[in-house]
């Protein structure tokens, strides 16, 4: 018994202090810092850094693989809080700054450069956005899709200042709906009428030579969309199946201060 006495007392005391140090040590945040660490290998950004304070014009550098280029270039974006785009531009590869020889078809690491210009908004709900750096995918394949993604802080905007919105208050919302339902239609019949859809709504600009995606989002129950666009021409593409339902694009033209209306429809083949 005197044997085993100084080992339960040693016990009691390991047990008691994991007890303390559970609820009493100071506790550690994790910090975020979007898919860095998951992407290192292939992007790597010099600057912003993570959760690093920006202001307009931003100056985005780093260097990335050079397959993660296409004819040296690929897209880049700023989203607000809420996920809409607000700025883009295309990272350009940088030449050797020794040599001035460029060169993206190698496998090593190619320095980029790309600026962002946008609008603050003193009303905004969240000074936080976030910064995309889109893999340039040629082919359009999904499975070829990647991207470096790190959270970003507006810098805090002077209630004096009467500069612009953010985000745009231009763009296209709308409807995406599915028919013909019946092979056959009867009047009067509302079970045959089409039907709301949904699914993905991607955004390409048309004078992008290489029709890259601008922005994409989900329709709700209703079939329901919105983007907040800047002012240009771009295309509208439900994404449907194969090889249905087959949904056809919609060119339209963003004009400033207006958000226009856009009803999109899918064919379901049924005849």
């Amino acid at each position: 018994m005197k044997k085993t006495l100084p080992i339960i007392v040693i016990i009691l005391i390991v047990i008691g202090l994991g007890v303390w140090w559970r609820f009493d040590a100071p506790q550690v945040d994790t910090e975020n810092i979007g898919n860095e660490l998951e992407k290192i290998d292939l992007v790597r950004l010099e600057t912003p850094r993570p959760n690093q304070v920006i202001k307009s014009p931003l100056i985005v550098r780093g260097e990335a693989r050079g397959y993660w280029f296409f004819e040296a270039s690929f897209p880049i974006y700023l989203t607000n809080w809420d996920g809409l785009i607000i700025a883009q531009d295309i990272a350009t590869a940088k030449g050797d700054p020794v040599t001035g020889e460029l060169n993206w078809m190698t496998e090593n690491f190619v320095p980029f450069e790309a600026t962002l210009t946008f609008e603050s908004d003193k009303d905004a709900y969240s000074n936080k956005g976030t910064l995309v750096l889109r893999k340039d995918n040629p082919s359009g394949l999904p499975e070829h899709d990647d991207a470096l993604e790190i959270p970003i802080v507006f810098e805090e905007v002077d209630e004096s200042d009467d500069s612009g919105i953010l985000p745009f208050n231009s763009g296209v919302s709308g409807t995406v709906s599915l028919g013909p339902i019946c092979p056959v239609m009867r009047e009067g019949d509302d079970s045959c009428a089409d039907r709301s859809f949904q699914t993905t709504v991607q955004v390409m600009r048309k004078n992008d030579i290489k029709n890259s995606l601008f922005a994409s989002v989900e329709t709700d129950n209703d079939g329901w969309y919105r983007f907040a666009l800047p002012p240009d021409e771009y295309t509208l593409q439900p994404i449907g199946g194969k090889p249905f339902p087959s949904c056809g694009s919609t060119d339209v033209i963003i004009e400033p201060d207006k958000m226009i209306e856009v009803n999109l429809s899918c064919d379901t083949g049924i005849r």
